[in-house]
């Protein structure tokens, strides 16, 4: 399989547009910008399985009493059934919506979990965690943590060159990076090499040996989506992700 790659810098504005489609059974993406002072509304299913992750700009998410500022990277949990608005400031506002296909029991571990998920992250406000794969400058965030979604953690990976993710595999998730500002690095999974730059959605071959290297004078600065097979799979992050005091 190949690395899948999408330049999200080509959309146009206003339209919730659809990334990678198909791409990856369970998961869509989709990419939304909003120009300065325009607003999106929806109404999400009763039964939850959608997240949007601020990228860049700022505005504003409003649903039922709660209102949330987007002044920085962030992560927003709507409530099922539940009308929000996302509104762009003075300037554009970027987001991208990940729509999760619930099974029958990721049904029944949201409602079990739902109490757990924070409906607005910011990206200041994360906590960080340690990997062995990652030099110990390396900065890595969680934005959706282990056990609280169904299937899916969010994270983040920030670090300057000369600086690398060693090669590694894990064939139990579907993995997406999307590239943050400045991020300017090199993706290898397998044989394959490709640049990876920013507002860049990418797909990592499922079970390939991928890992990621930035030069010096460069920024790697990117955001990964895990979607598990099942529930038990989430006990590899457990493993592998080792919270900072």
């Amino acid at each position: 399989m190949m690395i899948q790659t999408a330049d999200l810098n080509t959309l146009p504005e206003g339209t919730l547009l659809p990334v990678l489609p198909g791409e990856v059974d369970g998961i869509s993406t989709h990419f939304l910008a909003l120009a300065a002072g325009k607003a999106y509304e929806r109404t999400p299913d009763k039964i939850g399985g959608f997240v949007y992750l601020f990228t860049g700009g700022r505005g504003r998410v409003q649903q039922g009493v709660s209102n949330w500022e987007v002044t920085e990277i962030g992560l927003f949990v709507p409530q099922p059934g539940e009308p929000f608005k996302i509104t762009a400031a003075a300037e554009r506002l970027e987001v991208l919506e990940l729509a999760v296909e619930f099974t029958a029991q990721d049904r029944i571990l949201y409602e079990a979990n739902k109490h757990k998920i924070q409906s607005f992250q910011t990206y200041s406000s994360c906590g960080t965690y340690q990997e062995r794969v990652k030099s110990a400058k390396t900065i890595s965030r969680t934005l959706l943590p282990e056990y609280t979604f169904p299937r899916l953690c969010i994270g983040s990976v920030e670090t300057n060159g000369p600086d690398q993710v060693a090669a590694h595999r894990h064939p139990m998730l579907e993995q997406l990076f999307y590239g943050l500002k400045d991020n300017n690095c090199t993706v290898r999974a397998d044989q394959e090499t490709i640049a990876f730059s920013e507002n860049q959605l990418l797909h990592i071959p499922l079970g390939s040996s991928h890992g990621v290297e930035v030069r010096e004078g460069h920024k790697l600065h990117y955001i990964w989506i895990d979607l598990f097979k099942d529930e038990a799979g989430m006990e590899w992050i457990t493993q592998e992700h080792v919270p900072d005091p």
